[in-house]
This record gives structure tokens, sequence and C-alpha cells, in this order.
């Protein structure tokens, strides 16, 4: 099974010259069953509401499904991504799946390889198993064979996906944020309990974050249409921001002052092995740190959101003071 990276017409800009569906009308046909791997993480959870209100039927995998009816219309399956045998089922008279499942802090019993290869390797089977239309993976912008342990790892995760036989499309994502997210609620936390906000030798790093809302739309999109097969898709939002920049524009929405102190980039991955020790949120991990030395953006100003999606993407400063 496979990949997606570097192999066959991965590029964002590929064009069909078939015309584009209208996004509002694809999804108006019969509604579809989705299986949603991680439904109840960030991204999974947004997903999730975002189906129903297109008429479409969740079915949402997750190891710990909640308690209490998390909310109605939704189909819960509970199982491991990692464990195959609990997955045997789990497609059964879907239309399609949207594989969700990952972290960027794995936990001690459950390693990136585990998670994203081994997972993605299992719910790819399960799929096939199934005979399911249409397989969307979300990978990350700069997978990588060559980057550190996540970026390689949700790399050879879209090889297998390539590899598979089966319809996909692939998303390679800038940072999202969004209500309830892993990286600007960490940002204010640090912005609270810190007198000085250190920034890890990322200063001048740019970064492309986009909007959960814009993510889920898309995502739904790639379930609904057919004139998105077989491609990969470099998403980001409408602004190229240096990582200081997105610091204090989130500084400003939660209202709060604070000086930034450059670390240099020596130092940095000790910084945040310090604040773990601390328990302090962690915004990034070591990899994205080394790989935002750099800049996380789109290789092309092209916008798939755009160009594709008809999506008007989020901009940053305005879309986080609706939640902040």
């Amino acid at each position: 099974m496979g990949p997606l990276f570097a192999w066959g017409p991965t590029s964002v800009e590929e064009r069909r010259t078939e015309p584009l569906l209208d996004p509002l009308l694809a999804g108006l046909g019969r509604p579809r069953r989705v299986l949603v791997a991680g439904a109840t993480g960030f991204v999974g959870q947004h997903l999730v509401r975002r189906l129903l209100s297109r008429n479409h039927i969740p079915r949402a995998l997750a190891r710990r499904p909640p308690v209490a009816a998390w909310q109605e219309g939704v189909e819960w399956f509970r199982a491991d991504v990692t464990a195959a045998g609990s997955l045997h089922g789990a497609a059964t008279g879907c239309d399609a799946v949207v594989h969700l499942a990952g972290t960027a802090w794995p936990e001690r019993d459950q390693g990136y390889d585990e998670l994203h290869v081994g997972g993605t390797e299992n719910l790819l089977l399960e799929a096939c198993r199934a005979g399911v239309e249409r397989f969307v993976f979300v990978s990350t912008l700069g997978a990588s064979p060559t980057g550190g342990a996540y970026f390689r790892t949700k790399y050879e995760a879209e090889r297998r996906v390539r590899d598979s036989g089966l319809d996909f499309v692939i998303f390679r994502p800038s940072v999202i944020y969004g209500p309830g997210d892993h990286f600007t609620t960490a940002l204010v936390e640090l912005l609270r309990r810190l007198p000085v906000f250190p920034v890890l030798g990322l200063r001048r790093s740019r970064l492309q974050p986009v909007a959960i809302e814009d993510v889920a739309d898309a995502l739904v999109q790639a379930t609904e249409r057919s004139d998105v097969s077989a491609r990969t898709f470099e998403i980001g939002g409408p602004e190229r921001l240096e990582f200081a920049k997105i610091v204090r524009i989130v500084a400003r929405a939660a209202g709060i002052r604070r000086p930034i102190l450059k670390l240099p980039h020596a130092v940095s991955r000790q910084a945040l092995w310090l604040a773990a020790r601390l328990g302090l949120p962690q915004p990034i991990t070591p990899d994205q740190l080394a790989m935002f030395r750099g800049a996380s953006i789109l290789r092309r100003r092209m916008n798939p959101l755009r160009s594709v999606f008809q999506l008007e993407p989020l901009p940053f400063a305005a879309a986080i003071e609706d939640y902040l």
C-alpha cells in the first residue's frame, strides 16, 4: 500500500481538463456514510459537525468514545487504528473514509511509526475489505522521507495510501487553528504564564496558518466530489506570517502584553525539553521546530482552497478574535 508525496501527480497545482463541480451542489445527492478515524480530536470534532450540516452520516471511530451521547446523528465505532483486529467492520456500509488519526506528541505506548504508518495500513486494509469509494488522508505540510520522525512517518503513510489501489485524496495542511486547537490555545497559556515570551529560533520563520472551518469544508468536499480524485493538496491560510507576528496577533486578541525574547536555535530544543518537564504547554514539537527554521508555507502562490475548493480562506487575526 502506498503514499503520495513525490510519486505520480502530486503537485497542488496539477489541473484537470474537466470543469470543477460547484462545491455547494456536489453534496446534494444521497447522504453519504463517512467513517472518520480520529473523530474525537480537534479536526475530527469539527469535521463531524460539518458532515452533519451537509446531511451526511458520520461514523465516528475512536479508542475511547464519549460515555454520553455526543451529537445526534453520529454513529460510534470503538476501535484503535493500531490494532487491526479492532477495525473489522468499521468501514462496512461506508462510502468514504477520512483518516485523521495521528499525533504530534506520541504517547509512551504508541510511537509515530505505529500510529502513522501501521495505523494507516490497518485502516486501508479495512477500507479495501469494505469497498469504500474514497479514502481521504490528512498528512502535514512538510511531509518528507528526510524529515524528523513526525514528518517522515506522515510521508510513509502517504505512500501507503497512494499504493493501496483505493481512490484517494491527500491533504497537507499548514498549522491548523481554531476553537479547541493545540496551537493558539497553547500560545495564549504560555503568554499568560510567562513574563517574557520566548521565540524558539523562529523569529523570522514563516507559517501559513489555516482555519479549521476551511479545512473541514475542504475535507467534506473531498468525500463528495469526483473531480478531486487521486490528488494531493497543500493547503494554508491567506497569509504568510512570521512566527513572532503570529505571537503578537494572538497576544493582542487575548488582551495580553508581553515582550518577545528570541532564543537561538541552538538552545531551542533544550527549551522545549525544559518546558515539557515543567508541564508548560508546547505549541510546537522539536520536529516542527527543525522544519520551521525555514518556512512552513505553500510551495506555490496558488492556494487550492480558492482554486479547487472555491473557498475564501479566513484571515488569521480576524478568525482568532472570534474565539480567543
